[in-house]
């Protein structure tokens, strides 16, 4: 049996658990996933996280729609990056991209606005 926390390898063999820490019997090694680091987002995860929250304060401050570039300039990021982004986010349905006086904008759909919510609570 293998058990991974944070990149590190905890092997359960025959009664003893084998770590940094040697050779343990089995019974004093309590694995508690409360305890256990949360995995780390990756950094798309967070730029993602970063665009909800963004949009989600435009929003509040009465403005709906954010131009891309806007955007790009605020989490400090080129627009194929946020593009790709964006992509993802709209395939959930999160946010909706669309053209105005051409040029891209973004705004939080009504999804987008929950989740938003709920990660401020959060």
């Amino acid at each position: 049996m293998l058990l991974e926390c944070d990149h590190h390898e905890v092997q359960v063999r025959a009664g003893f658990a084998y770590g940094s820490l040697g050779a343990v019997p089995q019974d004093t090694v309590q694995l508690d996933p409360v305890q256990l680091d949360p995995v780390e987002l990756d950094h798309s995860a967070v730029l993602m996280l970063g665009i909800l929250e963004l949009l989600h304060a435009e929003h509040e401050a009465g403005r709906e729609h954010v131009s891309l570039a806007v955007l790009c300039k605020r989490l400090d990021i080129r627009m194929s990056t946020l593009q790709r982004l964006m992509t993802a986010l709209s395939e959930q349905e999160l946010v909706d991209v669309s053209t105005q006086k051409e040029r891209l904008v973004a705004a939080l759909t009504a999804s987008g606005e929950e989740l938003s919510l709920a990660l401020q609570v959060a």
